[in-house]
């Protein structure tokens, strides 16, 4: 049985169903770099060098609006992968990706990737099985800020926390309004009208800095589930 150099590859979702000879050849191509706290990791628009993989520690991919404002698409955890669409097409970065805290990312060269889809046609369909769920996820994404008011977002994102906590390991009372603005895509000030909005409706309460649910059934219908 051939020993890995990077022994978490087998965990990371896109490589768990390849075969043992595909996993040790792509952790032969595999390089690790260390992202202290809020260090950029890929500019929007510049050229892909790889497929990333976060080893430790938690990362953002975000993009950053006109007026100056980032609009987070999410937070990645170890072992998830990013940036699949440009080290697949070639084309520049669609979003930007820093470090939330220390980090560790791994880089797989993009011709590499690209061999190794040519070697293993399970790799292929684990990167069309990715790109399904990110497309599935973006279209949800879009409906979400298409047709949902920002009360109605906040609404969503307190009931499910997020999916920081289960997803992450992110407590959503830890990120500041600005962060939740982010994640919301919107601003500070409406952000901080659309909680008015729900304190005043009785459905949340601020413990500190926790964000208590009072009326559960109440928040539910404003978020429309």
């Amino acid at each position: 049985m051939t020993t890995l150099n990077h022994p978490w590859l087998p965990r990371v979702p896109l490589f768990i169903r390849l075969c043992a000879e595909t996993q040790t050849a792509i952790d032969r191509e595999i390089t690790v770099r260390a992202y202290p706290k809020d260090q950029s990791i890929l500019l929007e628009g510049h050229r892909p060098t790889g497929l990333c993989i976060v080893v430790s520690g938690l990362v953002r991919v975000y993009r950053m609006m006109a007026d100056g404002r980032m609009h987070v698409h999410h937070y990645i955890r170890p072992h998830a992968t990013f940036n699949v669409i440009a080290a697949l097409d070639g084309r520049p970065n669609p979003t930007s990706v820093d470090a939330v805290i220390d980090s560790q990312i791994a880089w797989l060269p993009r011709l590499s990737l690209l061999n190794q889809m040519t070697n293993d046609p399970e790799l292929m369909q684990s990167c069309l099985r990715l790109l399904t769920l990110q497309n599935r996820e973006l279209m949800a994404r879009i409906e979400d800020l298409g047709f949902r008011t920002v009360p109605s977002r906040l609404a969503r994102l307190l009931l499910h926390r997020g999916g920081f906590e289960s997803e992450v390991n992110i407590p959503l009372d830890t990120l500041s309004q600005d962060e939740i603005a982010a994640v919301l895509g919107t601003s500070r000030e409406v952000l901080g009208r659309a909680l008015r909005q729900l304190y005043d409706l009785g459905l949340v309460r601020r413990d500190g800095r926790q964000y208590v649910i009072v009326d559960r059934a109440g928040l539910e219908k404003l978020a429309g589930e």
